[in-house]
C-alpha cells in the first residue's frame, strides 16, 4: 500500500506539473542553498551549520515519528526544488528516501548521509559494520542512499544497523561536520562561515557530551531500561547498558512472555525506572513498572518535536539535557 500510495502521488505530480526540472548548478533562493533536511535532528544541525546562508526545511512534520513517514506530493515537491538532501542514513530513512529520491528527478540534488563515517552498530543480532572511511566527503551529486540497511517481512521493518547515532552528542558532532563539509562543497564561499557555525555548535555538543560522561562517572547504576533499543550509541559512549523492551523498529508490542523476561531482568538488576520515548506510546513501560514497583520516565529520541515542545523553543541540546535530568534521576547519579 504505501508503494502504490508513492507511485499515485508522484504520478499525481507529473499530472499538475509540480516535478520541476532543475537548472544547471545548485538552486538557489535569494543566493541562499536549499537545504531539505529529512527529520527534527537533521534539520537543527543543519540550520545550525547554514545559518543565514540556507533555506531550512524540514520533510516529516512535527509529531510524526519518522520510522512511519510517507512521502506526499507536498514533500515530493518540496524535494524537487531542493540543493541539498540531508539524511540520517543508517537504514533511518529506509522504507522512503530511496524512492523518493528517485522519484523527484532532480539530477542535481546532492544527498547527504550525516552517520557517514561513523562505526555503525549491528541492530537484532547482525554484525558490526565499520562505515569510516578516514577522510569524510560530502555528496556532490545524485547518488544512490547508501546504508539504508533495513528490509522488510510480514509488513515489519528488520533492521541491520542501529540508526540512533544523533542520540550520542559526540557522534552528533561528526553528523554536523559532514554537513560543513556539504555546505562548503556545494558554497565554496561560505567556507569561513560554515566552518565557524559548525565550530559553534560543536562546542555545544562538546558541553553536552561532558556532562553526560560526568554524571555516569557518579551513577550508582548503570542499567537503562527502555521501550526500544535506540541507545546503542549513547550507551556505547557513556558506559551504561541499555536494556530493551523492543528492538530498534517501533513497530509491534512485546509478547507476554517478552514482558515476564524483562521483568526478571529489572529485577535482577535493581532497576527502578522504565523509560519511554517521546512520540511512542509509554503502555509497555507503564506495564513493566508496575511489576517492578518503579517509576516511569521519559528519554526523548528528539525523533521530531511536539507541538508543546514547539512551543516553548526546545530544541536538541535543551531536550538531551532534559534527558540528563532524568538519566540522574531514574540511575540515582549524585
Amino acid at each position: 500500500m504505501k508503494i502504490l500510495a508513492f507511485a499515485l502521488a508522484i504520478v499525481a505530480l507529473l499530472l499538475f506539473g509540480c516535478v520541476s526540472q532543475p537548472a544547471a548548478g545548485a538552486q538557489h533562493d535569494g543566493g541562499k542553498l536549499k537545504v531539505v533536511a529529512s527529520f527534527y535532528p537533521m534539520y537543527e544541525f543543519s540550520k545550525s551549520v547554514g545559518g543565514e546562508r540556507v533555506l531550512v526545511s524540514v520533510l516529516i512534520p512535527p509529531g510524526v515519528e519518522p520510522h512511519n513517514f510517507e512521502p506526499t506530493p507536498s514533500s515530493i515537491k518540496q524535494l524537487s526544488e531542493a540543493d541539498i538532501f540531508v539524511l540520517n542514513g543508517a537504514g533511518m530513512e529506509h522504507s522512503w528516501a530511496h524512492g523518493l529520491i528517485e522519484g523527484v528527478g532532480n539530477k542535481k540534488l546532492a544527498v547527504v548521509e550525516t552517520s557517514k563515517g561513523i562505526e555503525l552498530m549491528a541492530a537484532e543480532g547482525h554484525h558490526h559494520h565499520d562505515e569510516a572511511e578516514g577522510e569524510h566527503e560530502a555528496e556532490g551529486h545524485h547518488d544512490h542512499v547508501e546504508g539504508q540497511d533495513a528490509h522488510v517481512e510480514d509488513g515489519h521493518s528488520h533492521w541491520e544497523y542501529d540508526p540512533h547515532v544523533w542520540l550520542s552528542p559526540k557522534l552528533a558532532q561528526r553528523q554536523v561536520e559532514n554537513i560543513r563539509d556539504a555546505f562548503i562543497a556545494a558554497d565554496p564561499e561560505g567556507r569561513e562561515y560554515y566552518e565557524a557555525n559548525a565550530a559553534t555548535y560543536n562546542a555545544k555538543l562538546g558541553a553536552l557530551d561532558a556532562e553526560f560522561r560526568a554524571a555516569f562517572s557518579a551513577c550508582k547504576k548503570k542499567e537503562i531500561l527502555i521501550t526500544h533499543a535506540t541507545l546503542g550509541y549513547f550507551c556505547r559512549e557513556y558506559g551504561c547498558v541499555q536494556i530493551p523492551i523492543e528492538g530498534v523498529s517501533h513497530e509491534g508490542e512485546p509478547s507476554p512472555a517478552g514482558l515476564v523476561k524483562i521483568v526478571e531482568q529489572a529485577r535482577g538488576h535493581n532497576v527502578t525506572a522504565v523509560y519511554f520515548e517521546s512520540l511512542i506510546s509509554p503502555k509497555s513501560a507503564q506495564t513493566i513498572a508496575g511489576e517492578i514497583g518503579g517509576k516511569v520516565l521519559v528519554f526523548n529520541s528528539v525523533h521530531g518535536l511536539t507541538s508543546e515542545e514547539e512551543a516553548r523553543g526546545a530544541g536538541y541540546v535543551s531536550l538531551m539535557e532534559e534527558n540528563l535530568r532524568g538519566v540522574k534521576e531514574g540511575l540515582n547519579c549524585g
